[in-house]
């Protein structure tokens, strides 16, 4: 068994527990239980929403999205070979990124699906208080519109698969980006009105969870390729609920966000997946980035080029790792790159933040969404809805700079304030599957890596992924991105 054929191996037995929570799956693997199936508890409701969340553990276990978002001048991937086709002439030539495209495909549908069902069960139900129900209904809304958040990001036009339409997943059409966007705002929208205000911990979301996700978004829609200017101002004022809402604060010490140990304990995380070796769902993205020296494959790491354009202050040392635990350094590594701190910590069996990994799925965090990056949203969104930044929208900008050791900005023009957000966010939220849709919503990514690929001819096909040949054949409905050959 080869190194990559090793990975999706391990990626199919983490998501086996799938297959238990939801029924039998089609070979399509875009997963469709059936809904005859009616609960007599909330404990057996709660037990199905597990179904959701264990292709999720997969995805973000795994180096797929951070792959997935590489291109940007943050990321140095060694193993795919620049396979989006930024360092080839013709992208047609890329060779089998279904590598990548069929763990991000297959396990987003699969917990589509499994939130399809679980809203049909809901809405079908006779025996329980709907009031109970309720939070259940949100959960499901919140993560499938994340799960096409993503699609949509990574693929483009995909099937839009609900509880009314999956079971003919493989006629079903694709749909136009924009009614996919409508799409995931309404299930904000209703997982909003449902969701409960407070969670014990962000492995569940919360109503002010739905509002950051939902800012996030709308300022997606504002940019490339919808192009709706109008709603940096939804952004804006989404992002002010979760300011506003008084729930989330950054953690004083930006490394120790990173730190198993503190998972728990930081009040910047808004909504986080946290793995378990223990329960199937760990992963191997702590090996990933590790150097050979400490058990790592070290399969993508940062890029010289962007560590020297990094400010310094404290945020450094919780961005990249530079001398291992045998006192060598980065530039004596098998990989001479700048390796990368934040997934380091995967807990015991990844040798913790500073030791070496001893197995090849540890337990992990992995933050989708956090409160740094909702300050951010707020600055960008406020400053290009309004054409000048406003004070409230300095003060969002500062706190994250001066966290991080920085100086505050001021008297900027609009122009050169978003200069500073847009920079921030590439300094701040580096390594987190950011930066690559931020370069792409403000349809900037030519502009912003041709000194990294001089030679490369980047146009707006290399936006999205080619979408994975084996479902193009089974799904009858999907058609290949401009670019790539079906």
């Amino acid at each position: 068994m080869n190194y990559i054929q090793s990975k999706i191996f391990m990626l199919a037995i983490v998501a086996a527990p799938l297959f238990y929570s939801c029924g039998a799956l089609d070979e399509d693997l875009t997963g469709q239980p059936t809904t005859d199936k009616f609960f007599n508890n909330i404990t057996d409701f709660n037990s199905f929403v597990a179904g959701a969340y264990t292709p999720l553990y997969a995805i973000y276990g795994s180096d797929a999205p951070y792959v997935a978002t590489a291109g940007g001048e943050d990321v140095n991937v060694n193993s795919v070979a620049r396979w989006r086709g930024f360092e080839i002439a013709d992208i047609t030539t890329v060779s089998n990124p279904d590598e990548v495209t069929d763990v991000l495909w297959n396990n987003s549908y699969a917990s589509i699906s499994a939130c399809n069902t679980l809203i049909a069960l809901v809405a079908q139900n006779t025996k329980l208080d709907p009031s109970l129900l309720a939070p259940i209904a949100g959960e499901a809304h919140f993560l499938r519109a994340l799960s096409y958040f993503n699609m949509v990001r990574w693929f483009g036009e995909i099937p839009i698969l609900t509880e009314d339409n999956q079971s003919n997943a493989t006629q079903e059409r694709q749909s136009p980006v924009a009614d996919i966007y409508d799409f995931i705002v309404k299930d904000l929208l209703d997982a909003e009105s449902l969701l409960p205000d407070k969670v014990e911990n962000p492995s569940k979301p919360s109503n002010i969870a739905a509002s950051a996700l939902l800012a996030k978004v709308y300022l997606t829609m504002a940019g490339f390729p919808l192009n709706r200017s109008e709603l940096y101002a939804s952004a804006r004022d989404k992002a002010e609920i979760v300011i506003n809402s008084g729930c989330y604060t950054l953690n004083p010490q930006f490394l120790n966000l990173w730190l198993f140990d503190e998972r728990y304990t930081n009040g910047e995380f808004i909504f986080t997946l946290y793995a378990s070796s223990d329960n199937g769902s760990g992963g191997y993205i702590n090996r990933a980035v590790r150097p050979t020296v400490e058990g790592g494959w070290a399969d993508w790491t940062s890029d010289s080029r962007f560590m020297d354009t990094f400010p310094g202050g404290s945020r450094f040392d919780g961005t990249f790792y530079l001398t291992f635990n045998d006192g060598s350094t980065w530039r004596e590594a098998d990989i001479a790159e700048p390796y990368i701190s934040k997934l380091r910590d995967g807990g015991p069996k990844s040798g913790g933040y500073y030791g070496s990994s001893v197995a090849n799925l540890a337990d992990g965090f992995y933050c989708m969404l956090r409160y740094a990056d909702v300050l951010l949203i707020y600055a960008e969104a406020a400053n290009l809805a309004e054409g000048a930044p406003s004070a409230k929208a300095y003060d969002a900008l500062n706190r994250v700079r001066q966290r991080a050791g920085l100086e505050p900005v001021g008297s900027l023009s609009a122009e050169s304030f978003d200069k500073a957000v847009l920079d921030e966010r590439n300094w701040e939220l580096a390594f987190e599957c950011n930066r690559w849709f931020d370069l792409c919503r403000r349809h900037i990514v030519a502009d912003v890596v041709k000194s990294y690929y001089p030679s490369s001819a980047i146009s707006d096909n290399n936006y999205l992924l080619p979408k994975p040949n084996d479902q193009l054949a089974i799904m009858l409905g999907v058609s290949q991105n401009p670019g790539y050959n079906r």
